[in-house]
């Protein structure tokens, strides 16, 4: 079997360098973590981090775990090993044993591999760019699986030259990998900011296509970054800041100074989800070709790329005016009075959201000048978090008329309404009502257009009973059909349409293209608007022919 190649890292300074080269180990930090030696399945190595960082994001386990299942029990005797250096120099190593814990070792180097040192100072720049671009991940443990990489890391650890691979290329940078290298540059305290369209610019996309979504995810795990908030909950011109997450606990807290539960982070990907993820690089690589596959055949997307939370609603996330438990009633007249709000979120003295007050409560309070918003009966409405369904708020809004949105911290991020729902809704909604007139207007024409050259040659030109064929017209078939029918110079000439029609039949083939994405939420909100446009555009040509309702 072929060893595997994994980087592994000497702490966030470099602080395990010296006892690694010192005493032939490679190892993984996670001070708070006991040994892991018993720990044998994947479940009880989370139940195992998530004791011991209670304060963690969940996202962030999900890291933690992948790499720790990684070190513990997937890299074998055999494999070779890469160690980036303080001074910018490599040592490559194989690993000699199994897991071991070192009770009597200092709590941040406990955890070990016996490794063999080949070479302990190679220069990066003896890399080419393609290999050297991949170590460029911050996690503590990664694996090194692109551009041949572990026939390549033999040959460096044994000659100390690089003899490339079947894609490797000089120059070559990854797009995460210059993100990497841009947040590991940031002072502390500080983020790299960047709308989602330059941040998605980086992978030379445009747009949040599912398999451009999936491709992110992936080199982001891999290079241990995330967006605050998910760069798929956000408008195309809306910021987002791109974060060090899940690297090890030491590294990220010299990032940001605290633990992570408070960041407002998306959900764990299909290669953090179960052990087999760690241990096979074929799966990963499967999953991907699933993804591109399913939307080369128009298959439905994943539930995760379906699924639209409570973040996506612009209200969720703007800025929210409230009021305090001890304000004034008149206050909270006089602003909903100027803004001309129906409710207003309630604060407590604490600043956490406790309900909101409306008209009616208002109206049924005594109206003392000194009545406090305390005073009336502030409406208990539902919290939901940001990363939630949007239909689990459907219910309470109907009910409460809104609900208050939550940042993962507990502070308040927004307030959904019926309005907000409405608008949504219609976004959603108005590409199938377009696309079913369209549709409506393209069987009508052709079925008249079949029915004339019924009665002028006595047969239809198509194949199958005349019942069958006008079922299909009249009740629909698919747009490739539509299209082949119209591209008869008979069924053409039968329309009567005064259309260039190589023009109208390359708008009908994007609007079936559209209709394929859109179908099947492969779409998302930035490239929403402009497939709607395209779809009214084709409608409003056939309006023009067949101007009939």
């Amino acid at each position: 079997m072929t060893p595997r190649a994994w980087m592994i890292r000497a702490g966030a300074d470099g602080e395990r360098e010296a006892e690694c080269l010192r005493a032939g180990l490679v190892i993984a930090g996670w001070a708070e973590v006991g040994d892991l030696t018993a720990v044998d399945s994947w479940d009880e190595l989370r139940n195992v981090l998530e004791i011991a960082y209670p304060r963690e994001n969940p996202r962030v386990i999900s890291n933690w775990q992948g790499q720790l299942w990684r070190f513990r029990s997937v890299i074998a005797k055999g494999d070779l090993v890469v160690l980036p250096r303080k001074d910018r120099k490599l040592a490559f190593g194989r690993v000699l044993g199994s897991y071991r814990y070192r009770a009597d070792a200092p709590p941040e180097q406990r955890h070990v591999r016996e490794v063999e040192w080949l070479r302990a100072d190679l220069p990066r720049d003896q890399i080419r760019a393609d290999l050297r671009a991949s170590l460029g991940s911050l996690l503590t443990v990664s694996e090194l699986r692109r551009f041949d990489a572990a026939a390549r890391i033999a040959e460096l650890a044994e000659r100390g030259t690089d003899p490339g691979g079947p894609e490797s290329a000089d120059g070559l940078v990854l797009g995460a990998e210059e993100l990497a290298e841009l947040v590991e540059q940031t002072p502390p305290g500080q983020t790299v900011q960047l709308t989602v369209r330059e941040f998605i610019g980086v992978w030379d996309v445009v747009s949040r296509s599912k398999s451009a979504i999936a491709q992110i995810r992936h080199d982001l795990a891999e290079f241990g970054l995330s967006t605050v908030p998910p760069f798929t909950e956000v408008g195309i011109d809306d910021k987002v800041a791109v974060v060090p997450i899940g690297t090890a606990p030491e590294r990220d807290r010299r990032a940001r100074g605290e633990e992570t539960a408070a960041l407002e982070l998306e959900a764990a990907g299909p290669e953090e989800l179960a052990p087999e993820f760690a241990e096979e690089p074929g799966d990963l690589r499967r999953f991907e070709l699933a993804v591109a596959g399913a939307e080369a055949d128009d298959s439905p997307a994943d539930p995760a790329a379906m699924m639209i939370t409570v973040g996506r609603l612009p209200s969720a996330r703007r800025k929210v005016i409230t009021v305090n438990l001890t304000d004034s009633i008149t206050h909270a007249v006089g602003l909903m009075a100027q803004h001309d709000f129906d409710q207003l979120p309630v604060l407590s003295t604490e600043g956490h959201p406790c309900g909101t007050i409306s008209w009616r409560e208002i109206g049924a309070t005594c109206r003392s000048p000194k009545a406090l918003v305390r005073d009336a009966a502030v409406q208990r409405v539902r919290s939901i978090r940001t990363d939630e369904p949007l239909v689990d708020c459907l219910g309470d809004v109907a009910a409460h008329g809104c609900v208050l949105v939550l940042k993962p911290d507990g502070s308040l991020s927004g307030i959904v309404t019926g309005f907000d729902l409405a608008h949504r809704f219609e976004l959603e909604l108005r590409p199938y009502a377009l696309l079913q007139e369209v549709e409506r207007r393209l069987r009508r024409a052709l079925t008249d257009a079949l029915r004339k050259i019924k009665e002028t040659s006595g047969k239809y030109g198509l194949s199958g009973d005349e019942a069958r064929i006008m079922k299909l017209t009249t009740k629909g078939l698919n747009f490739v059909d539509y299209i082949g029918l119209l591209k008869r110079d008979d069924v053409w000439s039968a329309t009567g349409w005064m259309l260039h029609r190589d023009t109208f039949l390359q708008r009908l083939d994007d609007v079936r293209l559209i209709r394929n994405k859109t179908m099947h939420f492969h779409d998302t909100d930035d490239d929403r608007d402009a497939a709607t446009r395209e779809i009214q555009t084709v409608l409003a040509v056939l309006k023009t022919v067949d101007p009939q309702p």
